[in-house]
């Protein structure tokens, strides 16, 4: 299985709409709403909109044989406009969705450090999520570094901070660079 990822297009929108759907509405359930119904809820419908018309707005597409099957975006809210997950106004939150039928295939992972990877280039210094506890993602979001921020009841509000991780593998490259030069 050969992922591919690209950074997502204005022709991408209805499929990071499909992907926020399978996010929100990742449990499986017998009253899982209708896919129009779902995006119209208050809490979901904002999460997308004028998508790409806001400074940072940056999404990633898991493509497999060209096929989109997962997206992944960060976004930066305000105090007065924001979204499950909001810290404050300069960490974006990320969000992410992968098609039920390729999970658990390290897309998610793979979404999350091209994100990850992107924020560290454009000095973004931290990215906020939040996850309900019963998400199996709850793992994967720990391993790729984000930590406990605060207990929402029946989720949890996580942060990563991109500096910590950078300024780490710095360290490292001066290190390196440093014994180089004794030799």
């Amino acid at each position: 299985m050969n992922i591919l990822l690209r950074a997502s297009q204005h022709l991408d929108l209805l499929f990071l709409s499909k992907m926020l759907y399978e996010a929100v509405f990742w449990r499986p359930s017998a009253n899982k709403p209708t896919y129009e119904e779902g995006l119209s809820y208050p809490n979901v419908s904002n999460a997308l909109a004028d998508w790409g018309k806001r400074e940072g707005d940056m999404a990633v597409i898991a493509t497999i044989n060209s096929v989109p099957v997962g997206a992944a975006w960060i976004r930066f809210w305000t105090d007065n406009n924001f979204a499950r997950g909001y810290i404050k106004e300069d960490i974006p939150v990320l969000a992410i969705g992968v098609h039920s039928d390729f999970r658990h295939r390290g897309i998610g992972k793979k979404m999350i450090k091209w994100l990850i990877d992107y924020a560290s280039k454009h000095d973004i210094q931290k990215i906020s999520l939040c996850v309900s506890k019963d998400n199996y993602a709850l793992n994967l979001y720990r391993q790729q570094g984000f930590q406990e921020y605060a207990d929402k009841g029946d989720s949890i509000l996580m942060v990563r901070d991109n500096v910590k991780y950078d300024s780490f593998t710095e360290r490292e490259n001066d290190i390196e660079i440093e014994s180089l030069k004794l030799d």
